[in-house]
């Protein structure tokens, strides 16, 4: 308490030595926001780069099994040098694009390989990719494979 004249004044919060609630909880506040964007800048998106890659390979495949059910030819998809494929009719590369394409071709994210790097699939009039399953395993910059897998006899891909 302080004196002035003969009059007593009184902290009205008492003890004035320590940190408010309020700055407290304002020190913890700008603590957290800069740990979520610091952590934001850290995590790398590869992961999510392969899994949306395997996807849209997925449904490519599932395009070309489609249109050699429906049109009893063989189509396919070529996979090149293991960071590109192409649709395939026959054989050969097809006169359509693939879906969400300006081509018959689709090139990989930057930084994402296919394993095996050349390899062709082909379905037939039954949607089969023949008699073995066939394993494709993409890669970013050697790091976080996805696997893809085509089913022998029935075609199913996951």
């Amino acid at each position: 308490m302080k004196r002035i004249g003969k009059y007593k004044i009184s902290n009205a919060f008492g003890n004035s030595n320590g940190f408010t609630m309020i700055e407290i909880i304002s020190v913890l506040v700008i603590v957290g926001i800069l740990s979520a964007v610091a952590v934001s800048k850290m995590s790398s998106t590869d992961v999510y780069d392969v899994a949306m890659e395997v996807e849209i390979l997925k449904s490519h495949l599932r395009y070309s099994q489609i249109r050699s059910m429906s049109h009893n030819e063989s189509w396919g998809i070529s996979i090149k040098g293991g960071s590109s494929y192409t649709l395939q009719k026959s054989g050969a590369t097809a006169s359509v694009n693939l879906p969400n394409e300006n081509s018959a071709t689709h090139t990989f994210a930057s930084g994402i390989k296919a394993t095996p790097g050349t390899k062709a699939i082909s379905f037939d009039d039954l949607g089969s990719p023949g008699s073995s399953d066939i394993v494709i395993t993409l890669k970013v910059n050697g790091k976080n494979p996805s696997k893809l897998t085509i089913t022998q006899t029935t075609g199913f891909i996951y």
